[in-house]
């Protein structure tokens, strides 16, 4: 079942994202459909070329952090790089940068798209409904090319409806939400 009303929000994060759920006036945050089921799911994508064929297939949150550790233990010790995981991608939303993986060099990807990656990750934590509208967190900085990079980036994740909230802004509702009236 598909639903354009608002239900859930996004903090898409530089570092962590999460996703979150308003259940009877109350937010609740959705956990990983991994083993390890996080509240928090990793903001990084990870390149791979499949054996045998000329495929690259893409791992995001957990598994791409620890590739991208890997990547790094493997460098230092024989003192190849290559760059196959990327994290820290928000940083560059809304610029003409590009991540190029090494396994895939003739397909350099946006900030945009590498979140995009990111928000159809946190979408696939619920089976029972497709999610097309959300409320996203932005940090208050964010330039107006930052802005509109952030609302391609969930466009391209499959969200038709979006709203951008400076992570202040809901900090501060949040904490209206859970606090008592007489204090």
């Amino acid at each position: 079942m598909a639903s354009d009303r608002i239900n859930y929000g996004i903090d898409l994060g530089t570092t962590n994202s999460v996703l979150v759920r308003m259940q009877r006036g109350n937010p609740v945050v959705l956990k990983s459909k991994d083993a390890h089921q996080l509240d928090a799911t990793p903001s990084a994508v990870a390149f791979t070329k499949r054996p045998r064929t000329s495929k690259t297939s893409w791992d995001v949150g957990p598994q791409a952090r620890t590739k991208l550790q890997l990547d790094r233990k493997l460098a230092l010790e024989t003192g190849f790089d290559q760059q196959n995981a990327f994290v820290e991608f928000k940083r560059m939303m809304g610029s003409d940068h590009r991540y190029t993986p090494s396994v895939s060099p003739d397909r350099p990807w946006t900030p945009e798209e590498l979140s995009a990656e990111v928000v159809k990750k946190l979408r696939s934590y619920v089976a029972e409904e497709d999610i097309r509208a959300a409320v996203v967190t932005i940090p208050a900085s964010f330039t107006v090319p930052q802005q509109q990079a952030t609302l391609r980036a969930a466009e391209l994740a499959g969200l038709v409806q979006c709203c951008l909230l400076q992570e202040q802004v809901a900090a501060a509702m949040a904490y209206g939400l859970t606090s008592d009236q007489g204090t």
